[in-house]
């Protein structure tokens, strides 16, 4: 049972936005932030990361700076791009006057907008009320209010809500049906004998394109962040007519929430559980080697170890010619397609064949007639070398996935 309170959002009104941020980060990636979560960027204020203040974040002089733009565009929110601590944020409202949130607050806000399935709603307010909770220490009359916008979407923040044995409560009910969740999926993981491939990569670089492609799938496709955080494990064909799955999981970003990263584990087990690792990749856009190392940092975060990991450059559609055969000396392994526009997704489908044939087990046994139907699922799903029918069985030597292996070989007299 939610905690009660009453939380007033205004999603049809679109809030003028104000952006903070280092001269050493990506304001643009702060600016898809804002749109997404329906916001008006005004203006755009950068600083030094050597000229930092306790109190504001921001030294003095730029909060001068900070708060003449803030009364000259008449925005009504300001969002920094970092994590700021709850005195700097009481600080810095009670000095301009106008809401103030951070990073975190923000993607939290898109995520709760995004939630459309029962586990996905269950893991971003689980996300919400541990950051909430992490929080309530010097923020006590603030998170009293009531408020609506940017990053205010969620569990809300009334005074009955931020009550922290009751987010604790809360909290410990999540964890609990998410457990539940995990359960069933580890279930259902170990019936399936089709290889998983897993698609991966920062947020909008197109996963979803490929997935329906690949599945002719209805996935939402959407050119902005974070469009879609439900896994989705489809079945799709491969060259030589054999079956694999392929999921989509969450986009990643830079310094995404680690309160995220816990909360979707669940869902990120997919990604550790999957034979290939296809790094889709967005060709279009600048710094992909930071976005490449971003990604890599989120997978070893939850603790993806010795998978195999195809760099996929997707939307070479909208790249130049010039661009694209920079791309291709920088990366040669790597697969350079448009799911959009259908184009080199053949040598990418046979590249994984074969990756998928590679990984394959040998088993070796006598399979009793009882279980002869397993004959049309080996031949289905893996490679059979030799098979003899016997008064006592059928004996056979098969490349097999190692789900089935482990069936077999209990089979096996």
């Amino acid at each position: 049972m939610p905690i009660k309170g009453k939380t007033i959002t205004t999603e049809s009104i679109k809030e003028q936005v104000l952006l903070v941020g280092s001269q050493k980060t990506s304001l643009s990636e702060l600016q898809q932030l804002t749109i997404t979560a329906g916001g008006s960027v005004e203006g755009v204020i950068t600083h030094r990361d050597d000229n930092l203040n306790a109190a504001y974040y921001i030294g003095m002089g730029k909060l001068a700076d900070l708060k003449n733009a803030v009364n000259e565009l008449a925005v009504n929110l300001v969002i920094f791009d970092c994590e700021l601590t709850p005195a700097q944020l009481r600080n810095l409202e009670e000095a301009l006057a106008v809401r103030v949130i951070d990073r975190t607050q923000l993607i939290l806000d898109i995520f709760s907008m995004h939630a459309n399935t029962k586990e996905s709603k269950l893991q971003v307010e689980k996300a919400q009320l541990e950051y909430m909770l992490s929080r309530l220490t010097g923020r006590g009359e603030e998170l009293s209010r009531l408020a609506g916008g940017i990053g205010t979407r969620g569990p809300g923040e009334t005074k009955l809500e931020t009550d922290r044995r009751r987010i604790n409560e809360r909290i410990h009910r999540l964890k609990k049906d998410l457990e539940n969740i995990s359960k069933t999926r580890s279930v259902q993981r170990k019936k399936r004998t089709d290889p998983l491939i897993a698609l991966a990569g920062y947020t909008n670089a197109g996963k979803s394109t490929l997935l329906n492609q690949l599945t002719e799938a209805d996935k939402l496709v959407a050119d902005q962040l974070f469009a879609t955080l439900d896994s989705t494990l489809r079945q799709f064909e491969l060259p030589s007519g054999k079956k694999a799955i392929i999921t989509d999981t969450v986009g990643f970003i830079r310094n995404l929430p680690h309160q995220l990263v816990a909360s979707f584990r669940a869902t990120l087990e997919e990604i550790r559980q999957a034979d290939i690792i296809l790094q889709v990749i967005d060709s279009s856009q600048n710094n992909i080697e930071e976005k490449i190392a971003i990604v890599k940092k989120v997978l070893k975060d939850i603790e993806v170890k010795n998978k195999t990991n195809l760099l996929v450059f997707n939307k070479i559609d909208l790249v130049t010619e010039n661009k694209l055969d920079f791309l291709k000396s920088s990366y040669p392994e790597a697969y350079f397609i448009s799911a959009q526009e259908n184009i080199g997704i053949t040598p990418l489908l046979l590249r994984i064949e074969d990756l998928i044939h590679q990984q394959l087990e040998e088993v070796i046994g006598l399979l009793p007639y009882d279980n002869a139907g397993l004959i049309e699922v080996i031949h289905e799903k893996g490679v059979m070398k030799s098979e003899e029918y016997t008064s006592e069985g059928i004996k056979l030597k098969a490349l097999v996935p190692e789900n089935l292996a482990s069936q077999l070989k209990k089979i096996f007299k």
